[in-house]
């Protein structure tokens, strides 16, 4: 009966939520894909020529094409609306994967991995914020858990595929179940927050009725929403944004979130998906490239909707604290046996990289994009997630394409460590800088960075007041909280 109470209060947010989180699998279909490459250098009946070099900036375009989208994103949400958005820019995904499904030149290829790579992981710094804006506080953290989840799926999925399917059916599926998504977003209610910014309180209004329970107080809510976004004067452009970004407690949060993911890369955690079968070979476990692939996903998605369920208990910081602090230890024992160079201890690497994607599905991975819709201030926020992404598509690229070089010179042992010590960082900042955003309200958090006098400070309860919860939610009994 509680479960059905509980559903019945919030069936309209989840609903709209999953629509939009749909639209994530081009993350996680791009990241994927990846693997085809490969099996089109392999495919006898290709017409076309495909070099070395060619097969390495079919890999790395989509992420300079991600550049250049997430760069331009803060503005194209604030004069289109992130619904609008959403809808608009799938519709060149989809458009690319047929292409590369159905042409027999190199260069069409080229065209389509740069359309879908650019809308990528524009489509997350879009979502991560509008989900933030669109549900209650009490279900923010498992709702936001799900685009990382559908990353993971979309992963698999591609991975499973390429098993079963030709290069071509694979890349194709991935563009035709775009559409029916794309359908689904015109129906969903655009966030409330975008329409204040541009002065439509009416239908602002209505958009809170059609996500909220007819119980639920949406002109209260309506009202800590407008003065969130007047508090620090009108921002309903994106060179406003721009202006307030300037101000302390708005420029905080951003620096904040934006080295949390940079901490993150520099962890390692692209480099050893794309890099594990190297990984694995180095140190003496001879597995193919398809099980590696398959392993990693099955053991990262499900980590991932472990996080899903817990992390509205558990909360944010602590999983992210103890998910940095388990990867950092999986990677110095990878790099300790590394150095060792015992080949008859293969299993121990395979199984610290196993622990190492497992933790990363648990914290590391979902909680920035977590924080990314939370920790934003309402006045920054397009503008805050457009820097924060771009920032870590840069970071992403950039390691990617420096780790074979660097394994180089200072070998793989050496570099694996240098990950866990970044990791250990992370964990470090995250205990010291990140509060707890757990059951707070997005006009609560947004006052967490103001001052910063000290980095131990009780958040404010007067700015509660006012505030419905969500039917049988309560706040956490947490007093205290860390800021910067």
């Amino acid at each position: 009966m509680a479960f059905k109470s509980w559903f019945l209060y919030r069936w309209r947010q989840i609903c709209a939520s999953s629509v939009l989180v749909l639209s994530v699998l081009v993350t996680g279909t791009v990241v994927g894909w990846s693997v085809e490459v490969s099996r089109i250098m392999e495919d006898p009946t290709r017409t076309f020529n495909v070099t070395e070099d060619d097969q390495q900036w079919l890999v790395s375009s989509a992420g300079i094409a991600a550049i250049f989208s997430t760069a331009a994103s803060g503005a194209m949400v604030e004069a289109l609306g992130p619904c609008r958005l959403m809808s608009f820019i799938l519709v060149p995904a989809a458009i690319g994967w047929i292409l590369m499904a159905a042409t027999d030149s190199l260069a069409w290829i080229y065209v389509g991995r740069v359309m879908t790579g650019a809308v990528g992981l524009m489509v997350t710094t879009v979502v991560q914020p509008l989900l933030a804006e669109m549900v209650q506080a009490d279900v923010r953290g498992l709702l936001s858990t799900l685009p990382e989840l559908l990353v993971s799926v979309g992963m698999l999925s591609v991975y499973l595929l390429a098993r079963l399917l030709s290069w071509q059916v694979t890349t194709l599926i991935c563009g035709v179940i775009l559409f029916p998504v794309i359908v689904g977003i015109l129906f969903v209610p655009e966030s409330p927050y975008w329409l204040l910014r541009r002065g439509k309180e009416k239908a602002a209004l209505r958009s809170l009725m059609q996500l909220r329970a007819p119980e639920h107080d949406v002109d209260g809510e309506l009202n800590n929403i407008r003065d969130a976004i007047t508090s620090h004067g009108h921002t309903n452009s994106f060179m406003q944004q721009c202006r307030s970004l300037r101000e302390g407690g708005n420029f905080r949060p951003v620096v904040l979130v934006t080295g949390i993911f940079i901490l993150r890369e520099f962890g390692g955690s692209m480099a050893i998906f794309m890099y594990a079968v190297y990984f694995f070979e180095s140190a003496g476990v001879m597995l193919d490239p398809f099980t590696c692939s398959v392993i990693l996903g099955a053991s990262r998605l499900v980590f991932t909707l472990i996080s899903a369920f817990i992390i509205d208990r558990v909360g944010r910081r602590p999983l992210l604290i103890i998910s940095a602090t388990i990867g950092s230890a999986a990677l110095f024992v990878t790099g300790g046996v590394l150095y060792a160079a015992n080949t008859g201890v293969g299993w121990v690497p395979l199984l610290a990289v196993v622990v190492y994607v497992a933790s990363f599905g648990l914290g590391t991975g979902p909680v920035p994009w977590i924080l990314l819709g939370e920790l934003l201030p309402t006045p920054v926020r397009s503008i805050g997630a457009s820097i924060v992404t771009t920032t870590f598509v840069i970071t992403l690229f950039t390691v990617t394409q420096a780790f074979p070089d660097m394994t180089v010179a200072m070998g793989l042992q050496n570099a694996t460590i240098m990950f866990g010590v970044f990791q250990l960082i992370l964990a470090i900042v995250t205990f010291l800088f990140l509060p707890e955003t757990r059951g707070r309200t997005l006009e609560e958090l947004q006052h967490a960075f103001v001052g910063g006098e000290t980095l131990t400070t009780p958040l404010s309860h007067a700015s509660r007041q006012g505030y419905t919860p969500a039917y049988g939610s309560t706040f956490p009994s947490t007093s205290t909280e860390k800021v910067m």
